[in-house]
């Protein structure tokens, strides 16, 4: 196992709140427990999941996926695998001791002091990590970001801090390696809300956030990408941050256009949150079959596996 730091490229600007909020979390992390790559190098399973401030029930879901408990769907349990983890929680004497008022605030005491820590769910399921956290969880030393888990080894990474809106966010990349073939993958969460009155939806908000995303990505145009985000788009594709997306070669898997989901978002008003998208200039991938996670099969119940979001799961296969 290693422990190392992941280096985060801040945002631009010298915003005052945006260092305090910087100040008041720990440090980026990066975990190697995975042993030998899988043998398939063929195809690819991808889950992006916001598992709300860590209550969503990590292991239980990458367990069932791994013993082929969806194999009916097309995803069977042996193939490579990538989690895209949103509000994945954080805890430890990394975060520091005491907060200095820049910290989220929706913070509820139920997050605290329960088994689904990032770090003990990748030494759980032997997985590598490579997480990066967003914000402070109120007072509590703690903190919550994205982050990558995987089986596949990781050949590089990197965070992004994205224009400071209404909290801080930070985006995470990671590379893996299937075979010969380098994927790049990335997960990231987009504010709910703006910061003014003027925009209080947030749509110019997330559109500078998604076109700061897309510039650490137009570093590589070719590489093969797949991003796996709660994008919070309230109008859906008519915002500019989704149309910024598809502006620079992204194609939705999720929600695929033949996909007429009603949700992700599993409580009221219920609305798609959250996608999968790809970007395969290279014209790498043969095809891609996504579902979406129920624990309920009539989707009752107030919580979907823990989290307040439904986790999405695609199957990517490659061309030889």
């Amino acid at each position: 196992m290693s422990d190392v730091l992941l280096h985060t490229r801040p945002a631009e600007g010298t915003d005052l709140p945006l260092a305090g909020w910087r100040h008041n979390v720990g440090k980026p992390l990066s975990l190697d427990f995975a042993g030998e790559a899988p043998r398939s190098l063929r195809s690819l399973v991808v889950l992006s999941w916001n598992v709300w401030i860590g209550r969503g029930d990590i292991v239980r879901v990458i367990t069932r996926i791994r013993q082929g408990d969806y194999a009916q769907d097309g995803i069977p349990g042996d193939l490579p695998f990538v989690a895209l983890l949103q509000e994945a929680y954080r805890a430890g004497d990394t975060v520091p001791p005491t907060s200095n008022s820049f910290h989220a605030r929706d913070f509820s005491i139920r997050a605290l002091h329960h088994e689904h820590e990032v770090r003990a769910v990748a030494g759980a399921l032997q997985l590598n990590l490579r997480y990066a956290p967003s914000m402070r969880n109120g007072v509590h030393q703690s903190d919550r970001g994205n982050a990558v888990l995987s089986d596949l080894p990781f050949v590089g990474a990197s965070a992004r801090e994205l224009p400071f809106v209404l909290q801080r966010r930070v985006a995470v990349g990671a590379t893996v390696r299937l075979g010969e073939r380098l994927v790049h993958v990335h997960s990231a969460h987009l504010d709910p809300r703006g910061g003014s009155a003027r925009d209080f939806l947030g749509l110019v908000g997330r559109e500078r956030q998604a076109s700061a995303l897309l510039e650490e990505i137009q570093a590589d145009p070719d590489a093969l990408r797949v991003l796996g985000a709660d994008l919070n788009l309230v109008r859906q594709r008519r915002e500019p941050a989704f149309r910024a997306f598809m502006e620079a070669g992204f194609v939705t898997g999720i929600p695929d256009p033949s996909l007429r989901w009603a949700h992700t978002f599993h409580r009221p008003p219920r609305l798609i949150l959250d996608w999968l998208m790809v970007r395969d200039r290279g014209g790498a991938i043969a095809s891609m079959h996504a579902i979406r996670l129920d624990e309920n099969p009539q989707d009752r119940g107030p919580y979907v596996f823990g989290s307040d979001h439904h986790p999405l799961l695609c199957r990517i296969d490659f061309h030889p």
